[in-house]
């Protein structure tokens, strides 16, 4: 029955637009494609051809249609176009006189007068600027179609439910209703009031950031699905763009049509379109723009003037991606997109000669914009998530949907939805986007049981070969409570390690947990681990394999972790630690030595993204946008005669991270971090900068895998201190395309270290120094030669560089993979 259904489906939606015409606009000179031709109609609103040229009539039962075509340099022609037309070629031909008139005797291009004023009225005419706050609602629909013909999301793409639904599932629908407020003192929130996802039993809530960011294009930058494009009316926008006036549109308030193309695509995104500037404020009416490449990417917007405030507003938005015709690689959703395969398949359509392109759209997202609210005072739920999604948002009942619809539910998304359902089932999506997020965070789910992935296999040169299990329950189980741990053995030292750990979950929403654990396992001795800094996943941890000095430790704890704000987090634990076998060391401390002793602390720590947009939903805050800077904070203070502790100790650490991201792909990073210390403190809690070198004479010896915040040419156990202030400056320049297969990336580093220690009489059988001169080392990386690997070099300089050219040098493998 049902493939009986979809066949009559195919068939109505074939007799429905059997007259619909497709044809090209193009020069007869040269051939080139004429976008954003204007093509007058009898008694209609003209149509504009597409960027490609391309567009498509349609004859309404008329046995022919006469038009009218022109273009800004070509002489206007006269065409007519009957039902025995299956495509149509129209030539324009070059009127060199017009030409002359506008690119010669003018001293200057006029469209760029027009844009000049365009973004000098930005504060006027751009609702953000212009008012000081305003409430609108809207509905969204988003469809994915793309079973048809294949289009493979980068495996780098920051939004892995998205790359599983657009590699996997090629399938997807949702509607979403959403009240939007925004205030120029608190700025832009979003409440998801309905949300109707076919197919998931869950709905797939990291979707809804998604269109968080389609700003305007007043925008200096204008965000399409989670990739920025540089904006075509930005204050830097003549260093990106270059304009051209294509018509005057009269209408009820007339307009200029501006055309806009990149000029430095190579270097920045841009976007190529056309739009429709107010002839008397200069603001924004209409826009089209478009992307052709692998993929084609076409965004549509229609404005509506509000005579009160006399301001545009946005009233629909629509954005389709179908796949292109080959050549460049468009990035969408944090990744590049392409074509699985450039031909197209033999399909219904192309039998009856239909145009190719929609009946290969696999991408459709629709949003349309009603009721707003402006020069209001907009009420809020108090919170600093971005976007909130209401309790009853995903139990609206059908009254809700026929009131709040503003685009038509048509049968064929009635029919798309049961499409989707059965494949979302069929190929198991949920199922395989349960895996990648788990695996991005470094586990394998199996039943109720995540498998830790980084505990199955290590090497370093203490342990030698460390082979283990471990990882936690997850909600399969419970969704109260988990619990965790790992087993694993050394062959070099030849003993067992183990943990044993448990979360109690308070309250899910604001990530109240209350955890406990024991540990019988080694440490780096100095390392200081922060329990807030955000959890990185390594299947390789490059300064593990040459690390030669741990101690061995038992360790009970017990901690509160809880969400203050989505932005803010915190954790509070108090822990008892066992120290032995610290190798030979020994503390000398009131003229006992001491091989082994008990550390008891308590400790607080804090990680804090100011800026950082947040969704919040019934269950959870999920990151949707992370932005900098980024703060990290910890004081430990340890206790003595408290819980057999043998030393009173003051440990503080805060770390501060900022990254510059550009449009042109570049990146500058910074990473400040500060530790302190006071007190009675062991060798094995004191700090270190992190050393990436072991102490052999050649340099292919030392040959091993850099780090992003390690120091590669600082030797292993060369300095250790109680106080301690790093820095490190990355700076990436743009990747080199030498084809979408290879694109290095350089990467300039300059790193530098300085502190001291006190008492380094107490730290008996060790030698080592203190880093009370300012260490410096300069690198320079080579990133993604070969897939994720490339190649690093570094050299120390200033007051601990040494004899030896060979032993300031570093070079090493660079390993950047994402999961």
């Amino acid at each position: 029955m049902r493939l009986v259904f979809t066949f009559l489906f195919i068939i109505a939606g074939f007799l429905a637009n059997a007259q619909q015409i497709p044809g090209k606009v193009i020069s007869a000179i040269t051939g080139e494609p004429l976008g954003y031709a204007k093509i007058t109609l009898p008694q209609n609103t003209p149509i504009l051809s597409k960027i490609d040229g391309s567009f498509q009539l349609n004859l309404n039962g008329k046995e022919s249609l006469k038009i009218s075509v022109s273009y800004l340099g070509f002489y206007t022609r006269e065409f007519t176009i009957s039902e025995e037309n299956k495509t149509v070629l129209l030539q324009l031909y070059p009127d060199y006189e017009k030409l002359n008139t506008v690119y010669i005797s003018s001293p200057r291009n006029p469209a760029n007068r027009l844009v000049e004023k365009a973004i000098k009225n930005r504060e006027i005419n751009d609702p953000r600027k212009a008012l000081g706050g305003f409430e609108y609602y809207s509905y969204s629909k988003f469809l994915i179609d793309n079973d048809k013909n294949p289009v493979k999301l980068a495996t780098d793409s920051t939004n892995s439910e998205i790359a599983t639904i657009v590699n996997v599932a090629r399938a997807y629908l949702s509607e979403k209703v959403t009240k939007h407020n925004y205030s120029q003192k608190q700025g832009g929130k979003d409440e998801v009031i309905g949300l109707k996802t076919a197919g998931f039993k869950k709905p797939i809530y990291d979707v809804l950031s998604l269109d968080i960011y389609p700003t305007s294009f007043y925008e200096d930058e204008y965000s399409i699905f989670q990739t920025e494009y540089a904006g075509p009316l930005a204050k830097n926008a003549f260093r990106n763009y270059e304009y051209r006036i294509l018509d005057t549109i009269n209408t009820k308030r007339p307009s200029y049509l501006v055309y806009f193309k990149p000029k430095r695509e190579k270097v920045v995104a841009g976007l190529e379109g056309v739009i429709y500037l107010d002839t008397l404020n200069y603001g924004i009416q209409k826009t089209e723009a478009r992307l052709i490449g692998e993929i084609d990417l076409e965004i549509h917007e229609d404005y509506e003037f509000n005579t009160s405030e006399k301001v545009w507003l946005l009233q629909k938005r629509d954005i389709k991606i179908r796949p292109g015709s080959g050549g460049k690689d468009i990035s969408v959703f944090g990744g590049n997109i392409s074509l699985g395969t450039i031909q197209r398949r033999l399909s219904i359509s192309s039998i009856f000669n239909k145009d190719p392109i929609d009946t290969n759209l696999y991408l459709d997202a629709t949003t349309a914009n009603y009721d707003y609210q402006l020069n209001t005072r907009p009420q809020r739920e108090e919170t600093s998530a971005k976007i909130v999604v209401d309790q009853k948002a995903n139990d609206r009942d059908p009254s809700f949907w026929n009131s709040n619809r503003k685009e038509p539910y048509t049968s064929k998304d009635e029919a798309t939805a049961i499409y989707v359902d059965s494949i979302i089932k069929t190929r198991n999506i949920e199922r395989k986007i349960e895996v990648k997020k788990a695996m991005a965070n470094g586990y394998y789910p199996i039943a109720f049981w995540d498998l830790q992935l980084s505990k199955i296999f290590k090497y370093n040169n203490f342990e030698g070969i460390r082979l283990g299990i471990g990882g936690k329950t997850n909600d399969h189980l419970s969704n109260k409570f988990n619990i965790g741990g790992y087993f694993v053995y050394g062959f070099g030292d030849q003993k067992i390690k183990y943990n044993i750990n448990t979360s109690i979950y308070l309250n899910k929403l604001t990530g109240t947990n209350l955890k406990f654990g024991y540990t019988k396992d080694i440490k780096e001795v100095a390392s200081f681990d922060y329990l807030k800094a955000p959890p990185k996943f390594y299947l390789i941890e490059p300064r593990f394999v040459n690390i030669n000095f741990f101690y061995n430790f038992k360790q009970y704890y017990a901690g509160l972790e809880h969400r203050i704000t989505p932005q803010l987090s915190s954790e509070i634990r108090f822990s008892q630690t066992k120290v032995f076998d610290a190798r030979d060391y020994e503390f000398l401390y009131n003229g006992e030595l001491y091989q082994e002793y008990t550390i008891s602390t308590a400790g607080i720590s804090f990680s804090w993204e100011p800026f950082s947009e947040y969704l919040k939903t019934p269950e959870s805050s999920i990151l949707i946008e992370r932005r900098f800077p980024r703060i990290t904070a910890q004081i430990d203070k340890g206790f003595a005669d408290v819980a057999d502790g043998d030393f009173n100790f003051l440990r503080t650490g805060l770390k501060l991270e900022y990254t510059i991201k550009r449009l042109d792909l570049s990146r500058t990073e910074f990473i400040l971090e500060g530790n302190y210390a006071t007190g009675t403190l062991p060798l094995t809690h004191t700090f270190y900068a992190y050393p990436n070198s072991s102490r052999q004479e050649a340099i292919l010896k030392r040959f091993s895998v850099a780090g992003k915040t390690s120091f590669e040419t600082m030797y292993y156990n060369e300095f250790y201190s109680d106080r301690l202030a790093m820095l490190h400056m990355r700076h990436q320049l743009r990747p080199i395309k030498f084809s979408n297969f290879f694109q290095p990336e350089i990467v300039l580093i300059s790193r530098h270290a300085i502190g001291d220690i006190g008492h380094m009489d107490r730290h008996q059988n060790i030698d080592f120094k203190s880093l009370d001169q300012a260490y410096s080392e300069v690198g320079l990386e080579i990133n993604k030669i070969i897939s994720g690997f490339g190649l690093s070099t570094a050299y120390r300089y200033g007051a601990y560089h040494l004899p030896g050219f060979s032993q300031n040098l570093a070079f090493k493998f660079t390993l950047n993979i994402k999961f």
